[in-house]
């Protein structure tokens, strides 16, 4: 049986003021940026602009790593709004060498433990599954 749904609409205020600049311009050269805390060294990703774990402002942007381990991984098939016209794809969470998890979407078939490299298509993370 198929059920007309309601659509749902919605609408998200991204940041995208001076502060988180170089992300977005890291990600247009295929980089990873997140931020760490100059008190703690604690990584954070996506990029804080507070430290968490030390109530501090002190925050440097730092590279979040180029390789990783694919943790855990989705194939999306019933896409949400605003992608219903993507092809299947596949969402995962990668644990980067410097101890960072971060999403992304997953390019290759990926296989929980695999190696990946961390890029950028210029407006979002990419990890390419290396067999």
């Amino acid at each position: 049986m198929v059920m007309d749904g309601i659509p749902l609409v919605l609408k998200y205020t991204l940041p995208a003021e001076e502060l988180y600049k170089p992300f977005w311009e890291g990600l247009k050269r295929g980089e990873v940026l997140g931020t760490r805390c100059r008190r703690c060294g604690t990584i954070y990703f996506p990029p804080q602009r507070d430290c968490p774990k030390c109530m501090v402002s002190d925050m440097e942007w730092v590279d979040v790593g180029k390789t990783g381990e694919l943790m855990t991984y989705s194939i999306v098939v019933q896409k949400p709004q605003g992608f219903e016209n993507y092809g299947d794809y596949t969402v995962g969470i990668v644990r980067t060498e410097k101890g960072v998890n971060l999403m992304c979407w997953v390019i290759g078939t990926p296989k929980v433990g695999a190696k990946v490299v961390l890029t950028s298509d210029g407006n979002r993370v990419l990890c390419e599954v290396r067999t």
